[in-house]
């Protein structure tokens, strides 16, 4: 007898309810799934359109009579904000002249500010704008060249999709994609590249939704806007208008339909189409483009327009050399910084100058680990956290608040004139003649022998001369005659950790002593004002004091090097070098604010040796730099 294998009512009832739990199970799942992803570019829709991230932008002012760097000044205004109204014509013979790489400006200009700068990424420039703000040539090249369909599909193209699917089972791989302008824009906002289907599935999702709570305009400029466009001067460009400004040194108001397509077709890979190494490439391409834009009836034919051989070459020449500029990244540093005691445009001058300092010592550092340090103050600061300051840091990956405040270096000559000032109170007189012959000490560490940078070429020399040209053995003569316990006595509430007996360190007096920025700036500003004050009083003339002789810059350590108009202006400074360079410093007073500059050796100095890099010719030349081309009169040191 046959076995009977028909399943009864109860099994196939069982199996259907399985079956339908199974179902609504699944069904649960993908609704939760759903529901999640949307919550979630809900939040990053969210952030992208009302996160504010930028720092107001004021305007910059150039005083009549000043000089500027005119790259700079040309570049400042193609970063700020659009003029409406009569624009600056720097081509005006009347308001500007150029000299050289200089502009002179012979009236006085107001400046507009700075664009914002909205993105919150590290080394990053975005400028976000509405549609209505966007060339259409430049739209209508994205939808030309990335999705002809946009306007009618919902987020999801099944033709493209069924085309892609059709590619890769033939290559038995993700090979081509079927995205859409919603789907690229998903994917570069909130997703990765990674070709996974749960990655795709949310990225469906994620489209669907956008298309449903955004207009098209809304999508597109969203797009334009977010998506990385590759990087310029060491800044990464996110959206079409910073990659206007860095590829074509133009605004996106003045790119023709030739130039939108290039600017474009950096969308399908910006390192690999980049213009100087993959030119070859970038040229195939954006005929590619711009012949089926004009095929498609979104641009029409203008062969004028058309780059030739030569306006290529030309393209990338210009670019490979504003590449190795930095007033983008000047740019970039400035839009970060929402210090008020100094403009836009000196901002921007200060970057460009100490950038211009770390590329002509470069061969001297060897690529050693470089840090520079800068802090300014208004001359009514008596505290570091005064609200009337500038800072600025090179590492910007760092804490500048620490390294401004916890990090100590030492600080060479800089405190001399606070030393030479003591043997004046404790009776001694900068005219008086001190023998430059060879000195050693007995030390209870042993015999120490100072030494000056340089052999002294007279037998004597004049006190005040010894201080301007920050000779050391004189100064230790001085300071054995009228004896360390006694000098001590006077430099103690001075000068912040100085180790006593100072008898048994008297080093510390060429520079031996490590100091933070902050505590430099304490300790001259009380100095300063502290001289200041014996001038006001009549105490002593200003032609006769410490302040005068440190701010003539023809008979200090700076004569060779200075420039005018800071060569023949009054501002104390003193520079400072330790450590065999690892260590720079100089410290100025121009009457309005005090500068304190610090170029060194952050890392691994046990294996470095900067002996031909000084305070003269790293921080000197920062602040002269930034003084001699910020288009502002030049202040000298007042004491009123």
């Amino acid at each position: 007898m046959g076995m009977n294998i028909t399943p009864g009512k109860n099994t196939l009832l069982w199996v259907f309810k399985i079956t339908v739990i199974s179902a609504v199970i699944i069904l649960f799942l993908v609704m939760a799934y759903v529901l999640l992803a949307v919550h979630e570019v809900q939040l990053q829709i969210e952030a992208t359109s009302i996160q504010k991230t930028s720092i107001d932008q004021a305007p910059s002012t150039i005083e009549a009579g000043t000089s500027v760097y005119s790259h700079v000044l040309e570049d400042y205004l193609l970063y700020s904000v659009s003029q409406t109204e009569e624009p600056l014509d720097i081509n005006d013979p009347l308001i500007i002249e150029k000299r050289n790489n200089n502009y002179f400006v012979k009236e006085k200009l107001e400046l507009p500010p700075l664009m914002e700068n909205s993105c919150a990424l590290y080394r990053c420039v975005q400028h976000r704008k509405k549609f209505t703000e966007i060339p259409a040539s430049i739209w209508k090249a994205l939808l030309g060249t990335e999705d002809f369909r946009f306007l009618e599909h919902r987020g999801v193209d099944p033709v493209a999709i069924a085309r892609a699917i059709v590619v890769d089972i033939i290559a038995m791989k993700f090979v081509q994609g079927g995205s859409t302008l919603t789907q690229q824009l998903v994917k570069n906002l909130f997703l990765t590249n990674e070709k996974k289907l749960s990655r795709k599935g949310k990225e469906l999702v994620y489209a669907l939704y956008i298309e449903n709570v955004l207009t098209k305009e809304e999508i597109v400029t969203l797009y334009l806007n977010e998506v990385f466009w590759g990087v310029y001067q060491g800044v990464q460009l996110k959206g079409f208008y910073a990659a206007s400004l860095a590829y074509f040194n133009k605004t996106p108001q003045e790119l023709d339909e030739f130039e939108a397509t290039v600017l474009v077709s950096f969308l399908k890979g910006p390192n690999f189409y980049h213009p100087v190494r993959g030119l070859e490439r970038m040229k195939n391409r954006a005929h590619a483009v711009y012949n089926r834009l004009i095929d498609i009836n979104l641009f029409s034919e203008n062969q004028s327009l058309v780059w030739n051989e030569e306006r290529w070459m030309k393209w990338s020449d210009d670019f490979k050399q504003r590449n190795q500029q930095n007033t983008f990244y000047s740019y970039y540093l400035a839009s970060k910084n929402s210090d008020q005691l100094i403009d836009s445009f000196d901002k921007m001058t200060l970057y460009e100058s100490v950038e211009k300092i770390e590329e002509f010592l470069a061969p001297r550092t060897k690529g050693a680990d470089v840090g520079i340090k800068i802090f300014i103050a208004d001359k009514d600061c008596n505290e570091f956290n005064c609200p009337q300051v500038f800072s600025y840091y090179s590492k910007f990956e760092r804490d500048k608040n620490k390294a401004m405040t916890g990090e100590f270096h030492q600080v060479g000559s800089l405190f001399k004139p606070m030393v030479y000032e003591s043997f004046i109170e404790l009776g001694r007189d900068y005219n008086e003649y001190i023998s430059t012959a060879p000195l050693t000490l007995n030390l209870k560490s042993g015999k120490w022998t100072p030494k000056d940078y340089s052999r002294a070429s007279e037998s004597e020399v004049q006190l005040k001369v010894a201080l301007q040209k920050s000779k050391n053995i004189p100064l230790i003569r001085v300071a054995n005659e009228i004896g360390f316990q006694k000098l001590e006595q006077a430099l103690v509430h001075k000068i912040p950790r100085l180790k006593t007996p100072l008898e048994e360190f008297p080093a510390q007096l060429l520079g031996a002593l490590e100091l933070s920025m902050e505590e430099v700036f304490v300790t001259y500003s009380n100095f300063i004002q502290n001289k200041c004050l014996e001038i006001k009083n009549k105490d002593k003339e200003f032609e006769n004091s410490v302040l005068y002789y440190m701010s003539v810059a023809s008979e200090t350590t700076i004569s060779k090097i200075a420039r005018a108009p800071l060569k023949y202006a009054n501002i104390f400074g003193k520079t400072g070098t330790s450590n065999n360079g690892l260590d720079n410093w100089y410290f100025a007073f121009d009457g309005r604010n005090y500068y304190v500059l610090w170029f060194g050796v952050e890392s691994e100095r046990d294996k470095q040796n900067l002996a031909r890099v000084s305070g003269a010719v790293s921080s000197f030349l920062i602040f002269q730099n930034f003084i001699n081309h910020r288009g502002k009169q030049i202040s000298e040191i007042i004491c009123d």
